[in-house]
């Protein structure tokens, strides 16, 4: 199984085998179909092939995005629903419907060549999806030298600037009209970040339009909340996208020790509205077992399939199932619809860091140790299974944190 997975239509083969060249000649780990052994199973190589890779690089042209472009538009969809998806035009055109608004990279002016700043920069991308860091812009284009104008050609050449000075007075586009063009939505322009931050699984909580430009306030956890908040509202005002307010008051620091989890489960976050709710919190108490706390939460049952199960995420153990079969699990009270359940949660006289509840879903019966292996195992093998896994019974993650006090007896974030 390869980390790449290159999705095109047939008829751009010959431009598509060029650029699988030039990636594994960039030492990238890239899977196409031409890579199928003879009597393999065509769909089924494929598939599993694509469930596999960690980054599924989606070609778009005016063949894929065309009537006949419907396989690889199933594959793009199937990536984009794990958060693999990566387009790239080879083509001017516009990607498909439901791909609009996701970030394509531009190499329909590619040469074919190695050492094309376009490739170089497309390289670049991949190689920051892959490390999950922020990928880096494309560099600007060298300034030309200016050529001098022999004094035979001196009038032509004028005549050719006044021409043109003309065609751009009459279509250059009025200022008034393409301030807003330029600018993104504050909310689409977050959603694209929040991705691209290490040890974190962050979502908007809240949005409100002011005058003075957007108020967006995030929830989850972080490993630096306040290098979150930074590097959005620096961006944002490089890019001139009106976010007046970026809040992170509802933002936890994540514990070093939990990265790992948070890095793999957040490739199948869930979102939309939660299904689950951190409820009240009583005052800690402390007994020979420790520093332990009690607190509710409420469950949307109705929303919520026959297969799911509750996690915790400590920065002890990691990942533990603490309800095999929520559907199983009694409420201490029901009311209106609202099913509410009671936990503890303790630091066993160790010091753990209690960071919250994880609810798990799937269209499928859950293989439990496999999710207790989350963020522990890193063979290949294990990690081919996972993703098989998570991708044939739809895995969906919902976080909701704990807030409790096991420092000095105070409350804080967890």
């Amino acid at each position: 199984m390869a980390e790449i997975f290159v999705s095109y239509k047939t008829e751009d083969r010959p431009r598509i085998a060029r650029l699988v060249s030039a990636l594994r000649d960039a030492g990238l780990d890239i899977w196409w179909d031409q890579d199928i052994p003879a009597g393999g199973g065509w769909r089924e190589t494929i598939a599993a092939e694509l469930d596999a890779a960690t980054l599924c690089v989606v070609a778009w042209s005016e063949s894929s995005t065309g009537g006949g472009g419907r396989f690889v538009r199933e594959e793009a969809e199937r990536a984009a629903g794990r958060g693999a998806y990566l387009g790239v035009l080879i083509d001017p055109v516009m990607p498909p419907f439901g791909f609009a608004e996701w970030q394509s990279i531009d190499l329909s002016r590619w040469n074919g060549k190695d050492g094309d700043p376009l490739l170089d920069h497309f390289v670049a991308q991949v190689r920051a999806r892959l490390a999950n860091r922020p990928a880096p812009r494309a560099a600007a284009a060298p300034p030309s030298r200016p050529r001098a104008i022999r004094p035979v050609a001196a009038a032509g050449a004028l005549l050719v600037l006044l021409a043109a000075a003309i065609l751009l007075w009459q279509f250059w586009p009025d200022p008034a009209d393409s301030g807003a063009a330029a600018t993104q939505e504050p909310t689409e322009f977050v959603d694209g970040r929040l991705a691209s931050f290490p040890c974190s699984w962050l979502q908007i909580g809240n949005y409100q339009r002011r005058p003075d430009g957007a108020y967006l306030a995030l929830n989850g956890i972080a490993g630096s909340p306040q290098s979150v908040q930074t590097s959005i509202m620096h961006e944002a005002a490089e890019r001139s996208v009106a976010i007046a307010e970026l809040d992170i008051a509802d933002v936890a620091t994540a514990p070093p020790a939990t990265c790992s989890q948070l890095e793999l489960m957040r490739r199948y976050m869930r979102p939309g509205r939660s299904r689950l709710t951190i409820l009240s919190q009583r005052a800690l108490e402390r007994d020979s077992d420790g520093q332990w706390g009690y607190f509710e939460y409420e469950l949307d049952l109705a929303a919520i399939p026959r297969s799911a199960i509750l996690l915790g995420l400590d920065d002890g153990g990691g990942v533990k199932v603490l309800i095999p079969d929520l559907r199983a699990a009694r409420p201490v009270r029901s009311e209106a619809g609202r099913s509410v359940y009671g936990a503890l949660y303790t630091d066993e006289n160790r010091g753990v860091r209690n960071v919250g509840l994880i609810l798990m879903t799937a269209t499928g019966a859950i293989d439990q140790r496999l999710v207790e292996r989350i963020g522990s195992s890193t063979d290949r093998a294990g990690m081919q299974a996972l993703v098989r896994e998570a991708a044939t019974k739809g895995w969906q993650f919902e976080l909701g944190l704990v807030h409790c006090g096991f420092e000095s007896g105070g409350r804080r974030r967890c």
